[in-house]
């Protein structure tokens, strides 16, 4: 297979909520290393949603890294 068309670029991610994360999920999924900037503490509010919005977090912070600042 050839190599994804945004291997070797590297984002740093500072967005939240929605079209942010989503956006880097798909620069991800091309290829991109995507690194996500949490707040210090706890991380990003999301990972701390209930109910139907609970698989959120997981589901747009695949195939990226994190680190709190």
């Amino acid at each position: 297979m050839d190599s994804l068309p945004l291997a070797g670029i590297r984002v740093v991610e500072f967005s939240h909520m929605v079209m942010g994360p989503t956006c880097g999920l798909v620069l991800a999924d091309l290829g991109a290393e995507v690194i996500k900037i949490e707040p210090p503490g706890k991380g990003a509010r999301t990972r701390y949603l209930v109910a139907t919005a609970s698989g959120f977090f997981p589901a747009l912070g695949r195939s990226k890294k994190s680190v709190t600042l």
